[in-house]
C-alpha cells in the first residue's frame, strides 16, 4: 500500500477491500488520513470508502480540537499552561487519534486542571489511574465526545525526562498555534521510550513524527538526547529505538535521516548489551516488512526494568519501590484481574419517558470506561409462571377494549384470580430483583435495570381495585423485600411529549394517573425525578455523569488495595472524593 502511494507511474482502480485495507493499516499505525500528503493518487482521492473515511475522520478533529480550545481557554484564565506530550509538529499536530489526548500540566496546577474538567462536565475515571497521571471522559449524547488524560510529569509509572527542561524547551507548533509541543529533541526522546517501553511495538506515527523532528531542527542536539537518557538510565534502550527507526525509515523511504555517523556511534553503544544487540540484529535480518513492528513484550520488559535499575536520579529505596510497584501493576494488568465493587442503577418511568434507550447508552458507557457492566430489564410479572400465563390468556378480551390496562382489570375481576396474580408478580419482582441485579452487583458488576420495582408497584396500583386489600398486602411485601438500588432514576415528561414519542401504540387511560403515581413514590423510595422532555443528549449526559462519578467515589477495593492499585495509594484524591461525589 506504501508502495502504490509513492508510485509514480498512474496506478488503476483499486478495489473496495484494498481501499479499506489501507484505511485500516493506517487506522492500526495511527496515521490519520489527514496528514497524508496532498497529492495522494487519484483512484485513492475518489474512491467512496476512502470519502467516508476521510469526512468521520475530520468531523472526528473538529470535535475533540473543539473540545480541547474550550479546556484550554478556561485553563488559561486560571493561569495554567498545557502542553501535548507527542506530537513533534507534522500536521496535524493536534493528535485527534489518539485514545485519549496526553496533555502536560505543572505538578502545581494539577488538582486546578482537573477541578476545571469537572465544571467543564468531564468524569474521572479512577479505576485506570496512574501515579500523577489522571483520566477524563466526557460523555455527550450517549457517546464520548473527548477523553483528556492529564499528565503532572512525563512517565510510564517510572520518569523518562528532565520535565523542567521539557517546558523550557516546548515551542507552538507550525500549523497549530494553540497547540504546545515539545522540542524536536525531547519529541525523539518520548515517542521513542513510549513505543518501546509503554507499546512494546513502533508504528508508522511514531516513524513519521521522529523524521520530522529530525528534519524540523536545523542540528539534532544529539548530546542533549544522550545526557538525558543516560540520567534517566535508558541510553541503551535509546540507542536501540533509534537503530530500529533507522531501518524502519530506510524500508519505508529509502534511507534515513539519521546520520551514519550517529548510527555507529548507537551501535557502539548497543554492543555493551549483547541481548539488545542480538535483538537488533534479529529484526535486521528479517527486515522491517510491516508496521506496527512487534519489538518483544519480553525484551522490552527487560529493558523497563534495567531502565529502573540503572536511573541515577532514584535511590536504592527508591528503585525497590519502583521494582515492586511496576511488577505488581504489571501482574495485575496481563492476569486481567480488575476488582470493582457492584452498583445497581433502576431506571423507571412512564411509557415514552426513554428508560431503555438510556440504559442501553448508560452501559455502552461503564464499559468504555474499562467497567463491567450489564443490562437487564427488571419489571416483574414478564417471566416466569406470571409471564406465561399472562401470554396465554392475553387473547382474553381482545375485542372488548384495545385498552392494556382495561383488559388486565378485566382479567383480574375474580379475588381469587386477583390474589394470585399480586402475590406471584411481587414474588416474581422481588425474585428477579435479587437474582438478576442485587447478587451480580455483589459480584461486582454495574447492573442497569431497564424498570425496576417502582415501575412493577405502579402497574399494581393501576390494575387493583382500592378495596384488594389481601392483593394490595402484595405491594407493601414487594417494596419491603425487594433489594433498593444503588441509585434511582424516575424518567418523567409530559403527556404531550410521551404521545409523540409513541404516536404508533395505543394510549391507556391509566397513563396520567401512573405518572403522577411515580412522582408520589419517588421521594419515598429515594429515586431521583429526571425530566426528559428535552433532547436525548440533556437527560443522558446527566445521567451517565452522575452514575460514573457516583460509582468512581466508591471505587476502591480491599483487594485492589493488596494489589497496590487503589487511587488513593497511587495519588492524593482531591478533595471532590472526600466531600462525596454523589451529590
Amino acid at each position: 500500500m506504501v508502495e502504490l502511494l509513492v508510485a509514480e507511474e498512474p496506478v488503476a482502480q483499486r478495489s473496495d477491500d484494498e481501499v479499506g485495507q489501507f484505511i485500516e493499516w493506517c487506522t492500526r499505525n495511527k496515521v490519520g488520513l489527514l496528514s497524508l500528503p496532498d497529492d495522494l493518487p487519484f483512484w485513492l482521492t475518489t474512491h467512496p470508502t476512502f470519502a467516508t473515511a476521510i469526512d468521520a475522520e475530520r468531523a472526528w478533529y473538529d470535535t475533540q480540537r473543539s473540545e480541547y480550545l474550550t479546556i484550554r481557554e478556561r485553563w488559561l484564565a486560571r493561569g495554567i499552561e498545557c502542553l501535548m506530550i507527542k506530537p513533534a509538529g507534522n500536521a496535524p499536530s493536534f493528535p485527534h487519534l489518539s485514545d485519549n489526548i496526553d496533555i502536560l500540566v505543572r505538578p502545581e496546577d494539577g488538582a486546578a486542571a482537573r477541578d476545571t474538567l469537572r465544571e467543564l462536565g468531564y468524569v474521572e475515571i479512577r479505576n485506570v489511574e496512574e501515579p500523577q497521571k489522571f483520566l477524563f471522559r466526557r460523555f455527550h449524547a450517549g457517546r464520548c465526545v473527548s477523553a483528556i488524560h492529564v499528565h503532572e510529569r512525563i512517565a510510564w509509572f517510572v520518569g523518562f525526562l528532565d520535565d523542567d527542561l521539557v517546558w523550557q524547551r516546548a515551542r507552538s507548533a507550525t500549523d497549530d498555534p494553540a497547540v504546545l509541543i515539545p522540542s524536536p529533541e525531547d519529541a525523539i526522546l518520548i515517542n521513542l521510550a513510549h513505543a518501546c517501553y509503554e507499546n512494546k511495538e513502533l508504528r508508522l506515527v511514531e516513524v513519521l513524527r521522529v523524521r520530522h523532528a529530525l528534519a524540523a531542527a536545523d542540528q539534532i542536539d544529539w548530546g542533549y538526547l544522550d545526557e538525558i537518557a543516560e540520567r534517566r538510565g535508558w541510553l541503551d534502550g535509546l540507542a536501540f529505538m533509534l537503530l530500529v527507526l533507522a531501518e524502519a525509515e530506510a524500508a519505508l523511504f529509502g534511507a534515513s535521516r539519521i546520520p551514519a555517523a550517529q548510527i555507529a556511534r548507537y551501535e557502539t553503544i548497543l554492543r555493551d548489551d549483547e541481548p539488545a544487540w542480538q535483538r537488533l540484529a534479529n529484526i535486521r535480518a528479517m527486515g522491517v516488512n510491516d508496521l506496527p513492528l512487534d519489538l518483544s513484550y519480553r525484551f522490552c520488559k527487560r529493558l523497563y526494568y534495567r531502565k529502573i535499575a540503572s536511573d541515577p536520579e532514584r535511590d536504592r529505596s527508591g528503585k525497590v519501590r519502583d521494582v515492586a510497584a511496576t511488577l505488581i501493576w504489571g501482574v495485575k494488568l496481563k492476569s486481567g484481574l480488575r476488582p470493582q465493587l457492584g452498583m445497581v442503577v433502576s431506571l423507571s418511568g412512564v411509557d415514552g419517558s426513554g428508560k431503555t434507550t438510556h440504559a442501553e447508552h448508560l452501559v455502552a458507557a461503564a464499559r468504555l470506561c474499562e467497567l463491567r457492566a450489564k443490562y437487564v430489564w427488571g419489571r416483574g410479572g414478564s417471566g416466569g409462571i406470571v409471564g406465561t400465563i399472562s401470554r396465554f390468556r392475553r387473547t382474553d378480551n381482545a375485542a372488548t377494549t384495545s385498552d392494556p390496562i382495561e383488559r388486565r382489570k378485566s382479567r383480574l375481576r375474580r379475588p381469587a384470580v386477583r390474589l394470585a396474580w399480586a402475590w406471584l408478580v411481587a414474588g416474581e419482582q422481588i425474585g428477579r430483583t435479587f437474582w438478576r441485579a442485587w447478587l451480580p452487583a455483589r459480584r461486582g458488576r454495574i447492573v442497569v435495570t431497564d424498570r425496576a420495582a417502582v415501575d412493577t408497584v405502579v402497574e399494581m396500583d393501576a390494575s387493583l381495585p382500592d378495596d384488594a386489600r389481601w392483593s394490595r398486602l402484595a405491594i407493601a411485601a414487594m417494596l419491603r423485600l425487594s433489594p433498593s438500588p444503588d441509585l434511582g432514576y424516575v424518567l418523567d415528561l409530559s403527556p404531550e411529549t410521551a404521545r409523540a414519542r409513541k404516536s404508533d401504540e395505543v394510549w391507556h387511560s391509566g397513563w396520567e394517573d401512573e405518572r403522577r403515581r411515580y412522582l408520589e413514590l419517588a421521594p419515598q423510595l429515594d429515586l431521583r425525578v429526571l425530566s426528559t422532555e428535552g433532547t436525548f443528549a440533556q437527560s443522558n449526559d446527566r445521567i451517565i455523569r452522575e452514575v460514573l462519578m457516583a460509582f468512581m467515589a466508591g471505587y476502591e477495593t480491599r483487594l485492589n488495595g493488596l494489589l497496590y492499585s487503589n487511587p488513593s495509594q497511587k495519588n492524593r484524591p482531591d478533595a471532590v472524593w472526600a466531600k462525596g461525589a454523589t451529590q
